[in-house]
C-alpha cells in the first residue's frame, strides 16, 4: 500500500467523524420541541392496531420534514386474545393489554350436546 492512498484513508476517516458530527449537531438543533408528544398516537387505523411515533424538524431556513414510524398488527378476528394498546401521556407509560376475544366462537367439540 502506497503512502497516497494510506492518507487519503485517513483524511476520509477525518472527515466521516466531522460529517457524522455535525449532521448530529445539526439535528438537534433542528427538533422543533413537543413534536415527538404531539405525533406520538396509540390505537386503531382500519384493521391494524398499534403505535405511530413521529418528530418534526426544521431547517434554519424554515422548511420542515417530518419523520414517522408506524408499527402495528392485525389478526384473524376470531382470535384467542384481543390485544389493545393503551398509552397514558401524562406519565408516558405505553401499556398493552391481552384479554379473550369477545368475538371467538368457542373451537369445535366443546359444546356439551343433550
Amino acid at each position: 500500500m502506497t503512502s497516497t492512498a494510506r492518507g487519503a484513508r485517513t483524511a476520509a476517516r477525518a472527515a466521516t467523524k466531522t460529517g457524522a458530527t455535525k449532521v448530529a449537531t445539526g439535528v438537534g438543533k433542528s427538533y422543533v420541541s413537543g413534536s415527538f408528544s404531539k405525533n406520538l398516537v396509540v390505537g386503531q387505523g382500519g384493521e391494524y392496531k398499534g403505535v405511530k411515533v413521529g418528530a418534526e424538524f426544521k431547517t434554519p431556513k424554515g422548511r420542515g420534514v417530518l419523520v414517522k414510524g408506524i408499527v402495528g398488527y392485525s389478526g384473524p378476528p376470531n382470535r384467542r386474545l384481543d390485544i389493545t394498546p393503551e398509552l397514558n401521556k401524562a406519565q408516558k407509560k405505553l401499556s398493552v393489554h391481552a384479554v379473550p376475544n369477545p368475538n371467538r366462537r368457542a373451537a369445535a367439540g366443546t359444546k356439551l350436546k343433550r
